[in-house]
């Protein structure tokens, strides 16, 4: 049975049967109802009956009466809502922890998987969100699964690609320079916090173009690589440098899916992802499954920006 309530509510699918609530959050497109269905779509292919919950953040252009909204690239950050109460999307999202997890037995309890735009607000809400803490409290564990992003939360103010115009690339979303008043606690507090938590960056072999629609182009996001395959792979040396530079344990998993592009449907369907996504338990936290048999390949050099009309970085 699917029900789907009004704007600004969540799509939900299902009831519990031993497994995680799965959080699927939408793209810059907005459109948790089809978030929802390839959800419903890869559940089915892993034989899984689980809760699956897509919710919907709306922009100004999206305002319905009583819901809250964001600006178009404001929800993506833990920005406050601009109505009709100041309301940071994390904030929401630590909610949404708290009505949804089940009473101990599945491990995880709760999955938070974002593709593309959805994809940034899982990276940035791992890193600073205070839901799992209180989960953490109950016994019960969030797994994050972050597909895809445009751009990533960096932990230190070095980047990996030099570029003209530095003066923001460690501006909150990038790094915590101006971070909202959700975030409160410093850049290595938010790294050992990552650390600890169960997270999964997922690739899409085939998102490697740096001409792709809605891909960031701005002088902070070309800092980070080319395109959205070469900043994951970018990221993951950053972490992975910090945790070994400060002596923490890196237990964090990257996957790389041949033959996938950017679109979620594709992700969500890989089975791949679909093991971490839906087997729960069956997953072993800290075990890579990006099995090296040869050097992974080195990041694509950056290709100038080109410019583009307005609209939402994916």
């Amino acid at each position: 049975m699917t029900e789907a309530a009004g704007p600004g509510d969540a799509f939900a699918i299902g009831a519990p049967r031993g497994g995680p609530v799965v959080i699927v959050v939408h793209g810059a497109l907005r459109d948790s109802d089809r978030y929802l269905a390839s959800a419903r779509h890869a559940a089915r292919l892993a034989a899984w009956d689980a809760l699956i919950v897509a919710p919907q953040f709306l922009a100004e252009v999206d305002r319905a009466d009583g819901a809250l909204y964001w600006r178009v690239e404001g929800w993506k950050g833990g920005y406050p809502a601009l109505g009709p109460a100041p309301l940071s999307s994390f904030s929401v999202m630590d909610s949404l922890l708290a009505r949804l997890a089940p009473e101990p037995g599945p491990d995880p309890a709760v999955v938070v998987f974002g593709n593309s735009a959805g994809g940034q607000f899982v990276n940035r809400y791992a890193a600073v969100g205070r839901g799992p803490d209180v989960l953490a409290a109950r016994g019960l564990r969030v797994r994050f699964v972050v597909a895809n992003p445009s751009t990533y939360l960096y932990f230190s103010r070095e980047r990996p690609v030099p570029v003209p115009d530095a003066a923001h690339v460690n501006d909150w979303r990038y790094g915590f320079d101006h971070a909202p008043a959700y975030v409160d606690v410093n850049p290595g507090r938010s790294l050992e916090r990552y650390l600890g938590r169960d997270v999964t960056i997922v690739l899409g072999e085939l998102d490697n173009d740096g001409a792709s629609l809605l891909l960031e182009v701005s002088p902070a996001a070309m800092a980070q690589g080319a395109n959205r395959l070469d900043r994951g792979l970018r990221y993951d040396q950053h972490v992975r440098g910090l945790a070994r530079a400060a002596g923490l344990p890196f237990r964090h998993r990257l996957i790389r899916l041949t033959g996938v592009g950017h679109t979620a449907a594709d992700v969500l369907a890989a089975e791949r992802t679909r093991e971490i996504v839906f087997a729960g338990s069956r997953v072993s936290r800290g075990r890579s499954c990006w099995r090296r048999t040869s050097p992974p390949p080195r990041p694509a050099r950056p290709r100038p920006p080109r410019r583009r009309g307005p609209g939402a970085a994916r």
